[in-house]
């Protein structure tokens, strides 16, 4: 631009600074600016890297699932107290794990509201920033049995495990009715091969074994027994991924069958 041009433009800068009454000492600096526009394009990038994650998500059914914390009905269960602490112990919960990742376990029978807290968890991480992924095991395990018949299958079966392994929250609901029922001796039947495989290789990456450590945050519903659990898979899987903490552990015992999703 030459010398008349540059002139025109700083003329009509100062014509609209004095239209627009505008206080030139208050105007952002280039480097401010500059700062703006990379944290606009990092927004962007964590923005894109959520969505994703999300839409690899393997749910029971069409279509997903929402909860929040602020669905949670505690006049729903007979225990209502017990309800709240569940509830509370659930928030407290995915507040620490903003700043430090470790494995969480909701352990009960079937409808007492499992999913649900596991889901308001998901979502409040999801608010801050954090990527979240929801995999029910059972319907991980029909992928698992399709794969061989359908190529687009196989190829999708790829890309969730390897997300699975590198997500910051990971949910697997209904853990453990992918083994189906018990023998008449109270024993568990291990899951399919090749399931077992894809589990252990996802526990495995979720670890940080210089620190021995949680390397990302894995939340798992049940109704089954830490024992029953080990029965249908390699015991080092359910070691690295049903946590040991009893402070990281929800145990819904007294609570009634109650759809909260």
């Amino acid at each position: 631009m030459n010398k008349v041009g540059k002139l025109i433009d700083q003329r009509l800068v100062a014509k609209v600074i004095k239209q627009k009454n505008i206080d030139p000492s208050k105007l952002p600096t280039v480097e401010e600016l500059n700062k703006r526009t990379v944290d606009m394009a990092q927004r962007s990038v964590e923005s894109n890297r959520q969505r994703y994650y999300y839409r690899m998500s393997v749910w029971s059914g069409n279509v997903p699932l929402r909860f929040k914390f602020s669905d949670w009905q505690v006049d729903a269960q007979r225990n209502q107290v017990k309800a709240k602490q569940l509830g509370n112990q659930a928030f407290v919960l995915a507040k620490e794990m903003i700043t430090k990742p470790f494995n969480v376990a909701m352990v009960g029978d079937r409808g007492v509201g499992k999913t649900a807290l596991a889901l308001a968890m998901m979502s409040q991480l999801m608010q801050c920033g954090k990527t979240a992924m929801f995999v029910s095991t059972a319907e991980l395990l029909r992928l698992v049995n399709d794969r061989y018949s359908a190529n687009d299958v196989q190829e999708r079966l790829m890309y969730i495990a390897k997300d699975m392994k590198s997500v910051d929250v990971l949910v697997l609901d209904d853990f453990g009715t992918e083994g189906g029922k018990p023998t008449e001796s109270g024993y568990y039947k291990p899951v399919h091969k090749d399931l077992q495989t894809l589990m252990y290789q996802v526990a495995n990456a979720r670890v940080d074994f210089e620190h021995n450590r949680a390397r990302y945050s894995t939340i798992i519903t049940t109704n089954n027994s830490r024992d029953q659990l080990r029965d249908m898979y390699d015991k080092k899987t359910i070691d690295r991924l049903f946590t040991k903490n009893s402070e990281h552990r929800l145990v819904f015992d007294g609570m009634k069958g109650v759809r909260n999703v």
